[in-house]
């Protein structure tokens, strides 16, 4: 009889303490998710604590239970959920926060903006377009929509002279906001940089030790991963606490090693499906590719890119093993988001000087395989299907919750919207129009 209890109780405490692991794992999700935000929206865009806790309703019933501690002196975030999920976030300056850092953060030396460089940077003129402030206003009267679209910063610039603005309470033109996917354009324009410089091609392969000799992974090209079609499996789903996106940004301390570790699923080239994984491979390739020229890569997207047409704000975050997150980590302002849909809009030149490559820009909308909505990272219209009644020539960059920069040639105007759009609120039915109203006003 004793033996039959002995048994049961470590059949028990077995079935306990698997329990507990699967539901630390979750918790660890949901924590990480939580703690990385909570981090970033205080000390990287300067917002008050309480504030930030309200972006969180409305996610998951869980996410309300996370007990969150700031130490402002320490600049560092903790959480954790009932005891389960621990998780810790550290604040750098000029790094931004990092996750999942409980074990230590690689060391980054970023170069921190001057008072100097802000006097000398980039200013927009404004001359305010009344028909395009009226639309852009209505992007904030939740009143008039059907479901609510928090939109927390627009701007509108056309040839060159911000013709709308407006911000929501709490926010202003000074405050750093999350990009979400929008830092793929980031991480793009980099490779294109470096293309111009010579140190990389569209066209290497081999592009990681960790794709040892025989790997059919070493054919993955870097045109393949700029369009999403380099046949690694990668499971792009927020929803999803298993899901490969998931995973990488909120459950490991290095995300391009976790994506490259992904088995094949598609020869490369053959398919083209949305993955942030491929993002932050090209964060590790560009690091990579800059080290062995003898280029620092911390200060590379600063000097190369967000000097260069005054993107002052823009923090670039990266990940405990040293990598800049390329795939979805950028906070900077609505106007240095416009900023660089302007580069863009100009052809890769600023200011009379050429920072993207000739031809990058051509490049960018350029079709991935079988698709006319996407690009080299950059979304497309070139059906007319994916923004109907807009113009075709539309390159865009989206962005979880609803975050956008769209570049229209043909009205030679960029327009850059932020906030927190969730469901039952959706692109299609209650922000996209108000978008297009605006666009019709240029």
């Amino acid at each position: 009889m004793k033996k039959i209890l002995l048994s049961m109780m470590i059949i028990l405490g077995l079935a306990l303490g698997a329990f507990i692991y699967q539901q630390d794992g979750r918790a660890q999700i949901g924590v990480g998710y939580k703690t990385k935000i909570t981090c970033s929206e205080v000390f990287v865009a300067g917002r008050k604590f309480e504030d930030v806790q309200e972006d969180f309703f409305n996610i998951d019933p869980m996410m309300e239970k996370i007990s969150i501690q700031i130490d402002k002196d320490a600049k560092t975030v903790s959480g954790a959920l009932f005891g389960l999920g621990k998780s810790y976030a550290v604040y750098r300056e000029g790094v931004g926060c990092t996750v999942f850092a409980q074990d230590g953060v690689s060391s980054v030396n970023i170069p921190v903006v001057t008072d100097l460089q802000k006097q000398q940077a980039h200013k927009y003129s404004r001359a305010q377009s009344e028909g395009v402030q009226t639309a852009v206003l209505a992007l904030f009267d939740d009143r008039a929509v059907t479901h609510p679209i928090d939109t927390r910063g627009v701007v509108v610039v056309q040839n060159g002279v911000i013709v709308g603005e407006h911000y929501k309470d709490g926010f202003d033109k000074n405050t750093r906001q999350q990009s979400w996917s929008m830092a793929k354009g980031i991480t793009q324009s980099l490779v294109g940089i470096m293309t111009g410089q010579g140190i990389l091609s569209v066209n290497d392969k081999e592009l990681l030790d960790m794709w040892e000799a025989g790997d059919p992974r070493r054919e993955i090209t870097i045109d393949h991963l700029l369009h999403m079609a380099s046949g690694l499996r990668f499971v792009e789903e927020y929803a999803n606490m298993k899901s490969d996106v998931v995973q990488m940004l909120f459950n490991r301390r290095d995300m391009a090693k976790y994506a490259a570790s992904l088995p094949l699923i598609y020869t490369p080239g053959e398919k083209s499906v949305y993955s942030s994984g491929t993002a932050n491979i090209l964060a590790r390739v560009i690091q990579n590719k800059l080290g062995e020229h003898g280029i620092d890569p911390y200060s590379f997207p600063r000097r190369a890119l967000f000097d260069k047409v005054g993107m002052m704000s823009a923090v670039f975050e990266v990940d405990p093993s040293g990598t800049f997150i390329g795939s979805s980590y950028v906070y900077a302002t609505a106007c240095d988001y416009a900023r660089f849909g302007q580069l863009f809009l100009q052809d890769g030149m600023w200011e009379g000087n050429r920072v993207l490559p000739e031809g990058w820009v051509a490049y960018s909308g350029k079709p991935a395989v079988g698709r006319q909505d996407y690009g080299a990272i950059w979304s497309l219209n070139l059906d007319g299907k994916s923004l109907p009644d807009m113009p075709t020539d539309i390159i865009a960059l989206g962005g979880n919750d609803g975050q956008y920069i769209f570049v229209i040639p043909s009205k030679n105007a960029v327009i850059v919207r932020l906030g927190i759009t969730r469901a039952p609120a959706s692109f299609e039915q209650d922000l996209f129009p108000l978008i297009r109203d605006v666009y019709n006003q240029l």
